[in-house]
């Protein structure tokens, strides 16, 4: 945390955020064209501890992108993440890292939740589906922008990937490949000249209105989904 603060407290106006679990932390400070980057990504976080995490930070300078991968330690099977409760909570504690990160960047970027390997028992794949829908639908009700830059290595909806991963099942095999394509959907969707302004947070980006429809880039392999309205829940 005491690097974290460091590294936010020196960063320009204008930088792009890395936010959440390992996937984020994993990816370092890739160069983003010129843009400072700030990696706030803790492996083992939950959304609830992002959230927590987010809150604690105040930062100075105002950021062009924030890119959030969360859901990894959400979906382990002792948190119980069949449950509608878990589930509903899991929505709620991504709400409150939106809404934070809404007053912090000009833009807000968010991932599937990664396929896992079907060898390991630790994590339950029917929530990888379940929790990326959730995070598909909150970016659909606030105009933020869902991304899967996870597909080309998923076995269809199972929750399980054919290739690509670590040996512990649930970690990438190429994390230098994964910022590449961050890098490459920042640099698609933030023109070079936007300059950031840091604003008050909002109550719950579900009563935000969208702010952008979400398209596909030519060749580009990240894959962008037509998004739909998440409903109200509460935890």
């Amino acid at each position: 945390m005491p690097i974290i603060r460091a590294a936010l407290r020196t960063a320009p106006n204008g930088y792009v955020a890395l936010v959440g679990d390992s996937h984020a932390e994993f990816l370092g400070t890739p160069d983003f064209g010129g843009r400072s980057c700030v990696n706030l990504g803790i492996g083992g976080s939950t959304a609830a501890d992002c959230a927590r995490h987010l809150a604690s930070l105040h930062p100075d300078a105002g950021a062009t992108a924030a890119v959030l991968f969360v859901g990894t330690n959400d979906i382990l099977r002792w948190r119980h993440p069949d449950r509608p409760t878990a589930a509903d909570c899991f929505t709620d504690d991504v709400d409150r890292i939106l809404q934070t990160l809404s007053a912090w960047a000009e833009q807000i970027f968010v991932a599937a939740v990664p396929p896992i390997g079907p060898w390991t028992t630790g994590r339950d794949p029917a929530a990888v589906i379940a929790f990326t829908e959730r995070l598909r639908a909150l970016c659909g009700r606030s105009g933020f922008t869902f991304f899967d830059p996870f597909a080309g290595i998923r076995d269809g909806a199972s929750g399980f990937a054919l290739a690509g991963l670590h040996r512990d099942g649930f970690h990438l095999a190429d994390y230098p490949g994964l910022a590449k394509e961050v890098v490459r959907l920042v640099s698609l969707r933030v023109a070079p000249s936007q300059v950031p302004t840091i604003r008050a947070a909002s109550t719950s980006t579900r009563d935000r209105h969208p702010r952008a429809s979400n398209r596909t880039f030519g060749a580009v392999r990240l894959r962008f989904y037509p998004t739909t309205p998440a409903r109200s829940l509460d935890c």
